[in-house]
């Protein structure tokens, strides 16, 4: 995940209005049939992300992806269902994740950890590690990219030794160094002397 290193209006809200925000526009967008009302939200998710003030050099390959992706989506769903319902899809489907995008890169990791953290702590009545639960849940989020990046640099390396149409070539490179990442990613948490025991069963 980029870090949230800006002085946006959205930086300034706190995570929980932004997350609660994000998770009811995203149900909402599902309940909205009219394509017109979908584009203006669309169109205003676009507007909030350039207030964001990110470094749009950063997410470009995402953007860039994402767009590759979902006009596959269009294509297809307009071929199987009709294409006004695949206007709709790709509409929703491109505003989520363009508010997604508003929302992590303007709350830094640390928020997003605290949220979390707060979101779990009813866990603590069965025994679980809300602290646990949120640090697993940001490092998803924060791997993500970082996978991605990792499955960019393999395959340009096997597409530029001729290997770019074979699977294994790409899948298990990738799973190598995804595995070392997590390796790495264990071996600084124990370093730093992070507790994994649930506060239930510490003595």
């Amino acid at each position: 995940m980029i870090a949230a290193n800006n002085t946006s209006y959205l930086a300034r809200i706190k995570p929980g209005w932004k997350f609660g925000v994000l998770l009811v526009l995203s149900i909402a967008l599902y309940l909205i049939n009219s394509w017109t009302v979908l584009l203006s939200l669309f169109i205003l998710s676009v507007v909030l992300l350039l207030t964001a003030r990110v470094n749009f050099k950063q997410i470009r390959l995402p953007l860039i992806s994402l767009a590759v992706i979902l006009s596959v989506v269009f294509i297809l769903l307009g071929i199987q269902t009709d294409w006004l319902n695949a206007l709709r899809s790709v509409l929703r489907l491109l505003t989520m994740c363009l508010l997604a995008y508003s929302v992590s890169l303007t709350t830094k990791f640390e928020a997003m950890l605290e949220l979390f953290q707060q979101v779990a702590s009813p866990v603590r009545f069965v025994g679980g590690n809300p602290a646990q639960i949120a640090l697993a849940l940001s490092m998803t989020i924060r791997f993500i990219p970082e996978l991605k990046k990792v499955y960019v640099e393999v395959r340009e390396a096997q597409h530029a030794r001729g290997l770019a149409n074979n699977p294994l070539a790409v899948t298990v490179p990738l799973v190598i160094r995804s595995l070392k990442i997590a390796d790495e990613t264990a071996e600084a948490l124990d370093a730093r002397g992070y507790d994994s025991e649930p506060a239930a069963f510490r003595r």
